[in-house]
């Protein structure tokens, strides 16, 4: 028979490592009162639990359990072990139980988005409105792709949840989904020259003055540039704005041509004096890219996010066609 009349050996705690396992067989023991009852409900054998007894007295140094009649009752050292054992298995199967549904309607979570800032225009408001319904508690921060920020070391850090890109080649280390494809276009005044044409061909594409964003990368091409680099072609860059929404306003009154998406365009068409032609056939269509760190795979309140963003795009493209 067990003896629970001698205190454990402090001798041997520093060879005694706890886990789950003895938590979960000490607070049945405790729950049932005897070693035996125990056993049956964790469907172990006697031998298995009692060892387990004696590896924490060993390492609490306290008996743990004594004799009380035909039942084993917890010392005034288990005692004070009980609640703070049981709150620390508790918080063990929690962390490690699956993610939970997320219901955007009931969140307050916030969402951290950068993005390619052609797409402040005509991408985010879309995408806000379209959280903002369905979450109407959850918060947004938007920040812009500057040059240099470095966006992949943010989405690993957690400082940031998605990435909306448009430049060639987006890091491999990162998840990535093709958001959307748009055409390539010219934009430019009411009063330019080519307000009287239907094409663009590219000698007429090289011969103009041409006012662009400042570069996302030091050393990275954007779309634009990147492409003609493919082609062995420089443009003539006159005028450098640090970003993208500045220009229309910029072409209203100059004699400058801007280089970008047809859905870009299309946005301040509507607002402002400004018209656009498809670029010329040379250039490849746009790709914008959905950009987020592994570790954020499987969250549901980012899988849910990067499904938003994915309607929207979806929207844009069937408005597009």
């Amino acid at each position: 028979m067990e003896n629970w009349g001698q205190p454990g050996n402090p001798d041997n705690r520093q060879n005694l490592h706890i886990d789950t396992r003895q938590l979960r067989i000490f607070l049945e023991v405790l729950a049932h009162g005897s070693v035996t009852r125990a056993a049956e409900a964790l469907q172990l054998s006697q031998p298995a639990v009692s060892q387990v007894l004696r590896q924490l007295r060993d390492l609490s140094g306290d008996v743990l359990l004594v004799r009380s009649g035909s039942k084993l009752v917890p010392t005034p050292r288990a005692e004070a072990m009980l609640a703070p054992l049981t709150q620390s298995l508790e918080a063990i199967e929690a962390a490690f139980r699956p993610d939970e549904v997320f219901e955007p309607s009931r969140t307050d979570i916030v969402f951290r988005i950068a993005s390619a800032d052609c797409m402040e225009a005509f991408f985010l408001p879309r995408l806000i409105a379209r959280i903002r319904h369905s979450a109407p508690r959850a918060r947004i921060l938007l920040r812009s792709i500057v040059a240099d920020f470095d966006y992949a070391a943010a989405l690993e850090r957690g400082d940031l949840d998605v990435v909306i890109a448009n430049w060639p080649g987006p890091p491999g280390n990162l998840r990535t989904r093709r958001l959307m494809t748009d055409r390539m276009v010219c934009i430019f005044g009411v009063e330019h020259p080519f307000s009287m044409r239907r094409t663009i061909t590219l000698n007429d594409y090289m011969d103009q003055a041409h006012v662009a964003p400042l570069p996302v990368s030091s050393i990275r091409p954007g779309p634009v540039d990147g492409r003609l680099a493919e082609l062995g072609l420089y443009r003539n860059i006159q005028v450098v704005v640090p970003e993208f929404n500045i220009v229309p306003y910029v072409l209203m009154s100059s004699d400058l041509v801007f280089t970008s998406s047809e859905s870009f365009a299309r946005h301040y068409r509507a607002i402002l004096p400004i018209r656009s032609l498809p670029a010329p056939p040379e250039f490849d269509q746009m790709q914008f890219y959905l950009l987020w760190h592994e570790r954020a795979q499987t969250a549901p309140a980012n899988r849910w996010l990067r499904s938003e963003m994915t309607a929207v795009a979806q929207e844009l493209s069937h408005n597009s066609a």
